[in-house]
């Protein structure tokens, strides 16, 4: 199972500014800030906020700040040529790198069965067959 989105926006962000609720997050540097739609609606949970991380381009990036009910934040600035519509992996593999649930669900402290059984119907699913590579969309 792979759950995957695109990034949305991208944003310069200066050294030492608070970014999402709570000011949790305060750049370091300089860098670049990456939006992506997906949030708790979708069931990617708040508990990963300041947590989780994300493949980009086969490179690890880490949430920056707090999962909102719509959007996560990602700080990519250093990943070179990172741009709008970039595949972002939240669980899954990218390029050889693997993000499974089972680390998700540590960092959430469940079990992988109920993230993957909290993805909302918001989120749309596709269907792979591995045998035929037939595909299905729902």
């Amino acid at each position: 199972m792979t759950l995957k989105t695109k990034i949305v926006h991208l944003k310069t962000t200066p050294s030492g500014r608070a970014i999402s609720y709570g000011r949790t997050y305060i750049t370091q540097k300089d860098t670049k800030i990456a939006t992506i739609p997906i949030g708790y609606a979708d069931g990617y949970g708040r508990v990963l906020s300041n947590k989780a991380e994300a493949l980009i381009r086969g490179q690890i990036v880490r949430i920056a700040g707090i999962v909102t009910m719509d959007q996560t934040l990602l700080d990519v600035g250093h990943i070179n040529g990172v741009e709008i519509g970039d595949e972002v992996v939240l669980i899954g593999n990218q390029e050889g790198i693997m993000l499974p649930v089972e680390k998700i669900a540590k960092l959430s402290r469940t079990i992988p069965y109920e993230i993957v059984a909290g993805i909302t119907d918001r989120v749309p699913r596709i269907y792979i067959n591995q045998q035929n590579g037939v595909i299905q969309n729902k």
